[in-house]
């Protein structure tokens, strides 16, 4: 089975076609087992991401065909291409930047981004969101996201933040608003933030995905939209 490799080294893409040797007959393999394996033998200086077994799930996600995928539990088929998230600039390889998302909400909010660890009981929307494994393929396809990139600039602030948010961000924030141990105070901040980072572009998108099957338009979007600006 051979797999085209889009490889990115210094600014250039280079297209690497592959052939993955299958373990078994008629096996279809993952993503992150094809690129092992070319790491193992062809390409030993191949970069991209896992975290299986190390409680860092998610950022192992890449594009296949051009859509994000979680790279351990996509399969891949006779000539799919795989290549690094488009959503956000590309390192090397299969490896994007993903600081400008992770710091976008420091600092933002009274007591800083915490969840309920006081083992209170909250309601199933919230325990819903922390389903989340922070793969960042939601922000495929979402206009509050591609305001980061518009005109062909990386728009961030001083501390290195992408200045407009995502359903990411969205998602923690309204688990604070859900988070019954959240006091009045911090669930008007997680709004007030949301609507800094650009909610309004959600007013009138069809939705996002979410690369483990949570609810984003339903659980988190239309709650925070329907708050600031009382859409129905």
């Amino acid at each position: 089975m051979k797999v085209e490799l889009i490889t990115v080294r210094n600014g250039e893409e280079r297209v690497v076609e592959y052939e993955y040797k299958p373990r078994e007959e008629g096996e279809r393999p993952m993503a992150l087992d094809v690129l092992l394996q070319a790491q193992a033998t062809e390409l030993p200086d191949l970069a991209f991401r896992y975290g299986c077994r190390n409680r860092t799930c998610g950022i192992c996600t890449i594009d296949v065909n051009g859509r994000p995928r979680v790279g351990c539990r996509a399969r891949v088929r006779d000539g799919d291409r795989v290549s690094a998230p488009a959503t956000l600039p590309v390192v090397r390889d299969m490896v994007s930047r993903r600081d400008g998302v992770a710091r976008q909400l420091r600092g933002r909010l009274p007591n800083g981004l915490r969840g309920n660890d006081l083992e209170v009981a909250a309601p199933d929307d919230y325990h819903a969101l922390t389903a989340c494994i922070e793969c960042y393929a939601c922000l495929d396809k979402c206009p509050m996201h591609a305001r980061n990139f518009e005109d062909g600039e990386e728009r961030r602030d001083a501390s290195g933040a992408y200045r407009h948010g995502n359903p990411f961000s969205l998602l923690k924030l309204q688990r604070i608003r859900l988070d019954p141990v959240a006091d009045p105070a911090e669930k008007a901040a997680a709004l007030e933030t949301a609507l800094a980072l650009g909610l309004d572009a959600c007013r009138d998108c069809p939705g996002c995905k979410c690369g483990v099957g949570i609810d984003l338009k339903r659980k988190v979007v239309k709650p925070l939209v329907v708050a600031a600006f009382g859409d129905s």
